[in-house]
């Protein structure tokens, strides 16, 4: 029965009733939870001994059923983002094994000042995953815990073992894996839900569209889900990657203070890894090492799993953190000399018109996008060259590069249309992006405004999807003015994601870098205003 008594009264705790270390000290089920564990759960690292989480878990326990002065739960739902190995998978099974079975929900205010809870009248959880070998993770190893020592735990917590489910003996409540895969999952109705490995779930494979559909069934239920990742791979947009910018969720993670250098010696190295992995004395810190230090170990995927620090990943063109920091839109007058920069297509890729200033501005003139689910489409070039027209109207154009293919016909009347600069060039140029010797340095000058902050940009959402979607690809040069550095040009990544917003800006910035004394300006169209 729940209490009339919505405020707690003074707590009156022993000094054994929690961790020594724990940092959490508000009300919480989080006490209950993890005496409930104990009294039936067995340990994963050795089965005949109870249940008896870490500090460091026990304190995320606390935090995780935390609740307010009315008995609501302080989050609404949480990412746990750990490095390799520190335990995220045994951690969430023991999670969702209280979550079906354990005293999860406020019932009312104990005489020690912490809530009293109860268990769930019927209960659903999920496992939750993008792939079957995923789910595996955090199943197993509940179901160990469930099935060690002649099925002790099931039996005593009235749990049915299955190998793909499992059921309450004598009432409904149920625990099942699932998979973005396995069918539409809108309206179930879920009490808990396990997001595992959420670093890998992206628009692309359902990631996306599965945590959007767990968290709707959960939430009417007034239930709850629970992310477990390691540190994502900037800019891909995963569940993981973007959790971790809502207020309100529960973000758990833990990092070394200052981020590690490939240079650093052992014994520096050794230290961060104790910063990273906290009490989980079962991690060989001095064997990370050694992988640390293995020539086929990337630097990004030592940051990311051994030293949970979120990186742009190995051959990606830009830091997406980098980039976020420079995007500072602000308005550009009519009148003011630009470069431009055109990535044209005809029906697949986008096709992108973007415009630099000569202090290294950069902001989106139109873009032109195949709408979502229309199969039958192609740009509309008159459209194009309309905007063209207006653009060159609104501002002093001092140079335009273009990437030519399928646009040739159209690039040649506006060479004619716009004429030539102060020095005799085409103000309008072709410029192929897959001619390495023109479009490397053009790449080369971008990263490097980039790098110095000499590039900003207006944070155009499709030029950013873009640009963090660009990966780098060496190239080699015969140019006698090649100054012997290494080249690069943009390519698309495996995911083969839309680059066409970055390929427009590296040519609008190289255009503004090297334009002319800007004409004056056309005859101003009545559009503009």
């Amino acid at each position: 029965m729940i209490s009339t008594q919505r405020r707690p009264p003074t707590r009156t705790r022993t000094a054994t009733s929690r961790p020594s270390r724990s940092v959490y000290s508000g009300p919480s089920l989080g006490w209950g939870v993890l005496a409930h564990g104990a009294r039936h759960l067995p340990s994963p690292a050795d089965p005949s001994k109870p249940l008896i989480l870490t500090t460091e878990q026990a304190d995320l326990t606390l935090r995780w059923y935390a609740v307010d002065e009315d008995g609501e739960f302080v989050h609404r739902r949480g990412e746990v983002e750990m490095a390799k190995g520190w335990g995220k998978s045994p951690f969430a099974g023991f999670i969702a094994i209280e979550e079906l079975v354990g005293p999860v929900l406020f019932d009312h205010w104990g005489p020690d000042g912490q809530p009293v809870g109860r268990a769930w009248d019927n209960p659903w959880v999920q496992i939750a995953a993008v792939s079957e070998d995923q789910t595996d993770n955090t199943y197993t190893a509940l179901y160990e815990m469930l099935t060690a020592n002649d099925n002790r735990a099931a039996r005593s917590l009235g749990i049915d073992i299955g190998r793909t489910r499992l059921y309450l003996v004598g009432r409904p409540g149920r625990l099942e894996p699932v998979t973005a895969s396995s069918g539409s999952r809108e309206g179930q109705r879920l009490t808990f839900a396990v997001l595992d490995e959420t670093h890998l779930w992206t628009r692309r494979n359902g990631g996306v569209k599965l945590a959007g559909t767990l968290r709707r069934n959960a939430a009417k239920m007034g239930g709850r889900t629970l992310e477990t990742t390691n540190a994502p791979l900037l800019g891909e947009k995963s569940v993981a990657e973007q959790s971790g910018m809502d207020p309100g969720v529960m973000h758990y993670a833990r990092r070394p203070a200052i981020e590690p250098d490939p240079n650093w010696a052992d014994e520096r190295l050794l230290a961060a890894l104790r910063e990273t992995y906290g009490d989980a004395w079962w991690v060989p810190l001095e064997r990370l090492v050694a992988e640390i230090h293995d020539p086929a170990t990337s630097w990004d995927d030592v940051l990311r799993f051994y030293f949970n620090i979120r990186s742009a990943g190995a051959g990606r063109a830009v830091d997406p953190r980098r980039w976020d920091e420079l995007a500072k839109p602000r308005d550009v007058p009519t009148g003011t000399p630009v470069g431009l920069g055109f990535d044209g297509s005809i029906s697949r890729d986008a096709t992108v018109l973007r415009a630099c200033t000569a202090d290294g501005y950069s902001f989106l003139i139109r873009a032109w996008v195949r709408p979502a689910g229309v199969e039958d489409w192609h740009v509309d070039r008159t459209d194009v060259h309309d905007t063209i027209v207006e653009t060159f109207a609104r501002y002093r154009v001092g140079r335009m590069l273009c990437d030519p293919p399928k646009w040739f016909t159209e690039i040649e009347g506006w060479q004619t249309e716009f004429g030539d600069d102060a020095e005799g060039d085409p103000i309008v140029q072709p410029l192929d992006t897959n001619q390495a010797r023109r479009f490397a340095p053009a790449v080369d000058r971008w990263l490097t405004g980039i790098r110095e902050g000499s590039h900003t940009h207006d944070a155009d959402p499709l030029t950013d999807l873009h640009v963090k979607a660009s990966h780098l690809q060496k190239v080699r040069l015969a140019d006698e003015d090649d100054d012997g550095r290494t080249r690069y040009v943009l390519i698309k990544g495996d995911d083969r994601g839309r680059i066409d917003g970055a390929v427009a800006d590296v040519l609008a910035y190289q255009a503004a870098m090297t334009m002319p004394e800007a004409p004056a300006m056309n005859e101003p169209i009545a559009a503009w205003g």
